[in-house]
C-alpha cells in the first residue's frame, strides 16, 4: 500500500494539479471553438434554410391574395417542378385537412415551427424543417426545407470535437503525468539532499541543471544558503576554537591576580584582578556585538547619516592619543557625505580604524583620514600587514602578534568588517608603502 502511496505520489503534486487545470481550460476553449465552428457551418446552414423557409412561406401567401387558394396550388407546383434538388416540401391543406397541392402529407397544421422525418420514395427518411401558417378562409399552409445536408454537417462536426476533445484530454493528461513525475523526482532528490544536510552532511548541494528553470534557480539559492550555513559553523567552531585558546591566557591571569589579592589583601592586587575582569568583559562585549551587527536585525533602525561629520568627530576624539605618540593626524573629509546606516555603528567602525593606525602606526608619523563621497582612506605610516595576512586579520582573535604579548584582543578588524558588511560597504587593506591603508568603498545612494 505505501508503495503504491509513493508510486502515485506525482499525482498530488502542485505541478499535477496547475497540468489538470490546464487541462481543463483547454477543454473549455475547444469546446468554446468547437461552438464557434457549429455557429459559423451547421448553424448557418439551418439558419438559410429557415430563411428560405420564410421566404417561400412569404411568396405563396401573396399568391394566396391574389389568387386564392388556387394561386396557392399554382405556385407549388411551379416550384415543385422547378425544384431539381427535391428538397423543397410543401402542403396545402383544405379546411377538412385534405391535401389540395403540394409534396407533403400526414403532418401537423399547426401554427409554428417544427422538425420532422419524412418518409422518401427510395425508402429513406430526410429530416426536414417546416413552418405551418393557418389560412383566412380554412385550411392551412406548410413550407419546408431538407436538412439532410445540415445535419450531416452537424454529425461530422460533433464526431470531430469528439476527436480532437480526446486527444486534448490524452495528451494533457499525459503531459500531467510527465511533468508531476519530473517535477516529484526533481522535489524528491531535493528533499534528499536537505534531509542529509539536516543529518550533519553539510557538504551536501543540491544538483544544479543547465536549463535554468525555477527549481535550477531554487537550487541555487538553496546551495547559497547551505554554502552561508556551512561559512557560519565553520566560524562558530573557529570562534569556539579561538575563545578557548584566546581567554584561557587573561582567565589564567585573573586567578593569578586573585590569589594575589586573597594572600597580599592589598588595593593594589584588587585592583589588577579587577582590570582583568573588566577586559574579559570587554572581549565579551566585543563578541556580542559582532553577533548583533552580522544578524542584520540593526538594519531596522538605520537613518540618514551625516558620514562627515562622524568622521571629523572621531578624528577629534583621537587627536590627543596621535599627539602622546608626536604623530600628525591629518584629516580630508569632504563635507556633507551622507550615508543610510546606523551611527553608533559606523562611529564604531571608524573608531577602531583610527585607533589601530595610531597604535600600530610609526611613532612621530602621520596618519591621515580621508573621506570622499565614495571612499573612506586611513592610512599610516607603522610597518604594515604583510599581504598573506590581510584577510585573517579579520578573523575573530586573529593577531599578527601570536605570542599575544601586546594589548589587544584581536576583534577591532572583525567588527569593522561586520560593520561594512552590514552597510554594503567593501573593505580592502593595501600597503601604504611604507604602512597600511584602509580603503572602504562606500554604497551609492
Amino acid at each position: 500500500m505505501a508503495e503504491a502511496g509513493s508510486r502515485w505520489a506525482f499525482a498530488r503534486t502542485t505541478a499535477f494539479r496547475v497540468t489538470l487545470l490546464h487541462l481543463v481550460l483547454t477543454l473549455a476553449g475547444t469546446a468554446l471553438v468547437g461552438g464557434v465552428a457549429w455557429w459559423v457551418t451547421a448553424g448557418f446552414a439551418v439558419r438559410q434554410a429557415a430563411d428560405e423557409v420564410e421566404r417561400g412561406m412569404g411568396v405563396l401567401l401573396q399568391s394566396g391574395a391574389l389568387s386564392g387558394a388556387r394561386g396557392i396550388a399554382l405556385s407549388i407546383e411551379a416550384r415543385l417542378a422547378a425544384d431539381r434538388s427535391g428538397q423543397e416540401y410543401y402542403l396545402l391543406a383544405a379546411p377538412d385537412g385534405q391535401r389540395l397541392a403540394g409534396n407533403l402529407s400526414g403532418v401537423s397544421a399547426e401554427r409554428g415551427w417544427r422538425e420532422g422525418t419524412i418518409r422518401q420514395p427510395d425508402g429513406g427518411a430526410a429530416p426536414v424543417l417546416m413552418y405551418a401558417q393557418p389560412l383566412p378562409g380554412g385550411g392551412a399552409l406548410i413550407v419546408g426545407r431538407d436538412m439532410t445536408a445540415a445535419r450531416a454537417l452537424e454529425q461530422r462536426l460533433l464526431t470531430s470535437a469528439f476527436w480532437v476533445g480526446g486527444a486534448v484530454l490524452l495528451l494533457g493528461l499525459g503531459g500531467g503525468l510527465l511533468l508531476g513525475r519530473s517535477v516529484a523526482r526533481r522535489a524528491a532528490a531535493m528533499e534528499a539532499a536537505l534531509a542529509a544536510v539536516q543529518n550533519g552532511d553539510l557538504d551536501r548541494r543540491l544538483v544544479e541543471r543547465t536549463g535554468g528553470d525555477e527549481f535550477d534557480r531554487l537550487a541555487g539559492r538553496i546551495n547559497a544558503t547551505l554554502d552561508r550555513l556551512q561559512a557560519l559553523m565553520a566560524a562558530l567552531r573557529e570562534v569556539t576554537d579561538d575563545i578557548a585558546h584566546d581567554l584561557r591566557t587573561p582567565l589564567t591571569r585573573l586567578r593569578q591576580r586573585l590569589d594575589e589579592a586573597a594572600r597580599a589583601s592589598t588595593v593594589e592586587a584588587i585592583a589588577a584582578a579587577q582590570a582583568e575582569a573588566d577586559r574579559l568583559l570587554d572581549i565579551f562585549a566585543a563578541l556580542l556585538r559582532i553577533a548583533q551587527v552580522e544578524s542584520g536585525t540593526q538594519r531596522a533602525g538605520f537613518t540618514t547619516v551625516d558620514l562627515s561629520a562622524i568622521a571629523e568627530s572621531v578624528a577629534e576624539v583621537y587627536a590627543p592619543a596621535a599627539e602622546d605618540r608626536e604623530q600628525t593626524l591629518a584629516t580630508e573629509i569632504a563635507p556633507g557625505v551622507m550615508l543610510t546606516g546606523d551611527p553608533a555603528l559606523l562611529t564604531q567602525m571608524l573608531a577602531n580604524l583610527v585607533e589601530n593606525a595610531v597604535r600600530h602606526g610609526r611613532a612621530g608619523g602621520r596618519i591621515c583620514l580621508a573621506l570622499t563621497a565614495g571612499e573612506l582612506c586611513v592610512t599610516d605610516d607603522g610597518s604594515g600587514i604583510p599581504e598573506a595576512e590581510r584577510e585573517k586579520v579579520f578573523q575573530r582573535f586573529h593577531r599578527l602578534d601570536a605570542s599575544r604579548s601586546t594589548p589587544g584582543s584581536g576583534l577591532g578588524l572583525a567588527l569593522v568588517r561586520a560593520v561594512a558588511d552590514l552597510h554594503g560597504m567593501t573593505i580592502a587593506l593595501e600597503d601604504a608603502a611604507p604602512g597600511l591603508r584602509v580603503r572602504i568603498a562606500l554604497p551609492r545612494t
